[in-house]
């Protein structure tokens, strides 16, 4: 369920004191957005009962959001347990007791973290996300943070940039060919993953999703023939545009796999050990600019007329898969 989310985080201890064990502990979660907690008027869809507003719509995007004129006053919740103590406050639960361990603590933090924001969603209009966690062990101030991470950059210079968009355009020759629709549909796909990996709270947060698309650009570009291998139709298609089994194997033919086992396309409920995550990750992290090479190189190769994508079968209107 959380495959691509459970990321290896450490205690960051802010003052440098090791806490001592066992212990008693505060953590403190900050949420968003802060609309429905009655932290903020406007930004989302929470409106206030018996109260004026204003409704925003946006006619580009068809996003919209409503501003009560008396904002919700924030949200105030205590709940004592015989061996905790948790309280909502605005956007800032806030939950404390004893534990033995930090691997304890952890858990309880991961609970928490992926746990609150769910369930809540199935109440709010407006589904939250933790922002932050934070808190004591004994007097001993910590912050929840991952261990590290992976950043991907791409240099460049203005003429560099303005040639890019330049060439961008000068394709849509390219895109106007009625028989590239599979192309169109490549370049489209591949669009959507970089969306869904820049738009969640974390990179990681709409992964399954986004792994869904990347599998979509292989399945087609590569559509099979004769025996319906999908797969090894897509090693003999990338094959020919000159792909080394090496890479169709370390940066293509994963991005299948996890598609229909792990965790995207089908429900999976198995529990990944550490180790497995890590190679997990590491693929989701590398993925988008092996893909971003591969169609710059199919566009340079189909605008050249050295190569030609696959034919889509039947009428403009089909809707089968071809």
């Amino acid at each position: 369920m959380f495959t691509y989310q459970i990321r290896k985080r450490i205690f960051r201890l802010t003052d440098g004191r090791e806490p001592s064990l066992p212990n008693t502990f505060e953590a403190i979660f900050t949420l968003q957005p802060p609309q429905p907690f009655g932290m903020s008027a406007g930004g989302g869809r929470t409106l206030v009962q018996s109260t004026g507003a204003s409704v925003y719509f946006n006619a580009n995007t068809g996003h919209h959001f409503v501003e009560s004129k008396q904002p919700l006053r924030p949200l105030e919740v205590v709940v004592e347990e015989p061996v905790r103590k948790v309280e909502l406050r605005g956007n800032v639960f806030r939950i404390e007791g004893r534990v033995e361990s930090l691997a304890e603590l952890e858990e309880t933090l991961l609970s928490v973290y992926f746990g609150l924001p769910i369930l809540l969603t199935v109440e709010f209009a407006d589904p939250p996300i933790v922002e932050l966690v934070e808190g004591k062990v004994g007097d001993v101030p910590f912050r929840w943070e991952l261990t590290d991470w992976r950043m991907a950059m791409l240099v460049t210079t203005k003429d560099a940039q303005e040639k890019k968009a330049c060439d961008s355009w000068c394709r849509f020759d390219v895109l106007a060919k009625l028989g590239n629709r599979r192309l169109i549909a490549a370049l489209h796909y591949f669009h959507v993953f970089c969306r869904l990996c820049r738009t969640g709270n974390t990179p990681w947060e709409f992964m399954g999703e986004a792994l869904v698309n990347l599998s979509k650009i292989l399945e087609v570009l590569f559509p099979p023939t004769g025996d319906g291998q999908t797969m090894e139709a897509a090693r003999a298609g990338l094959a020919s545009l000159g792909c080394s089994t090496e890479e169709i194997d370390r940066d293509f033919i994963p991005a299948m796999v996890l598609r229909s086992n792990i965790d995207s396309a089908h429900v999976d409920l198995s529990l990944f050990t550490q180790t497995q995550l890590r190679v997990l990750h590491a693929y989701t992290e590398a993925a988008e600019m092996a893909f971003r090479k591969l169609l710059s190189k199919l566009l340079t190769e189909v605008e050249s007329g050295r190569y030609q994508v696959a034919q889509q079968t039947g009428g403009a209107n089909d809707t089968r898969t071809a």
